[in-house]
């Protein structure tokens, strides 16, 4: 059975994916998948990113500076940004505020990504946002700008009531491999907990291993399997969940109303 899906995560242009990534995206068509958002995570990778996705009609870029990668930036890289967000680009990510090991760069993070929330509301452009142990303070951000474009919670970690909050301001929640676990409870009772009309599906390949692969590279190619198990989960049929991701994909993404089925 061919789904139409649409991975809204996915790191295709690392160069562990040179030798692969032809065959991989032949693969993914020909399973149905319509299109994969490749989210660039610092300036030294826009250029990648913009060749990897010229290459293939399945590829869709977006542009952003991650926090994870506080030290490499400048603010002289939002400046750049605006130059990059040109027709084909989905979304300014991937952006946010990251605390797991700390908080000693806060401050920077904080100044960098209000400047790239003021960046994508002037492009009228939606977020991919990655957030850990920060929902409440990125929450805040975006009410004080008054962020009105939406946009996916990648990788979400957070509480359910955090994610309605998200879902309030007009974000999808991001799910993948971490919800493949039998224990991972807290995230799957999160996933049946909020409406279906607000769940996409993302792999974050190569990061964040499904459980029938979590030896291996993840790929964009699990996602069928994923969206198998998530669908399992949620007590709905597989092409249900498929279908109304998608076309949650599409709604948050506008610029991917360009994309059509395969097959």
């Amino acid at each position: 059975m061919m789904l139409d899906l649409i991975d809204t995560h996915c790191h295709l242009d690392i160069p562990e994916f040179d030798d692969s990534r032809t065959s991989l995206l032949e693969s993914c068509r020909a399973g149905g998948m319509r299109a994969i958002v490749v989210p660039a995570v610092t300036r030294s990778t826009w250029d990648t990113v913009r060749q990897v996705c010229s290459e293939s009609a399945l590829l869709w870029p977006a542009f952003g500076l991650h926090p994870c990668y506080v030290a490499q930036h400048q603010m002289s890289d939002v400046d750049a940004l605006d130059s990059y967000l040109q027709q084909g680009v989905v979304a300014v990510g991937e952006v946010g505020l990251d605390v797991f090991h700390g908080d000693t760069d806060l401050d920077q993070q904080l100044e960098l990504l209000r400047a790239q929330i003021a960046v994508a509301r002037n492009h009228r452009l939606p977020l991919i946002i990655h957030a850990r142990k920060t929902q409440d303070l990125v929450l805040r951000e975006l009410r004080r700008q008054r962020f009105e474009w939406g946009g996916v919670m990648h990788a979400f970690s957070g509480s359910q009531q955090q994610a309605e909050r998200f879902i309030e301001a007009g974000f999808c929640i991001g799910f993948g491999g971490a919800a493949t676990y039998d224990r991972a409870q807290k995230l799957r009772g999160i996933l049946t907990a909020i409406p279906i009309t607000s769940v996409v599906l993302e792999t974050d390949s190569p990061d964040i291993p499904p459980s029938f692969a979590r030896h291996e590279i993840n790929t964009p190619f699990n996602l069928f399997r994923i969206t198998e198990i998530l669908a399992d989960v949620m007590g709905v049929e597989v092409a249900a969940l498929a279908r109304q991701s998608t076309i949650n994909a599409l709604r948050v993404f506008p610029g991917l109303q360009a994309t059509q089925p395969v097959g």
